[in-house]
């Protein structure tokens, strides 16, 4: 594949996570297999940046501390599930990884958290 198809095949799967990140089934393989590519061609394509499974997951994330900043009373599980996380415990592992921060923490601090991930 040429490295212009590589850059098309990310935008795709980019435009595919935008699209259907609240779906808990949308992972690494399942845009794969939505883009009709193996799994190692999409890796191939975000090579270099972010890998596709950190893509997802910060666009999930980046929902999460809109919603949950918007809506203080609603508990992060439930905002969690709604964009698209299986498990609170998936949630919160990747807020520890990603935005180094506690749950309860990412609500408190959406707006730094958003200027951080919109700079990125």
């Amino acid at each position: 594949m040429r490295s212009t198809d590589l850059v098309v095949l990310r935008e795709q799967c980019v435009a595919l996570i935008e699209i259907h990140y609240k779906n808990p089934e949308v992972s690494a393989v399942w845009l794969a297999q939505a883009l009709y590519v193996s799994r190692r061609q999409l890796d191939r394509a975000f090579s270099g940046g972010r890998g596709v499974a950190e893509v997802l997951a910060r666009r999930r994330l980046s929902q999460v501390v809109v919603m949950a900043a918007r809506h203080p009373s609603v508990p992060m599980s439930v905002v969690a599930e709604h964009c698209g996380y299986g498990t609170y415990e998936t949630f919160r592992a990747q807020c520890h990884r990603y935005l180094h921060r506690t749950p309860r923490e990412a609500r408190r601090d959406h707006r730094r958290i958003l200027a951080v991930s919109r700079a990125a």
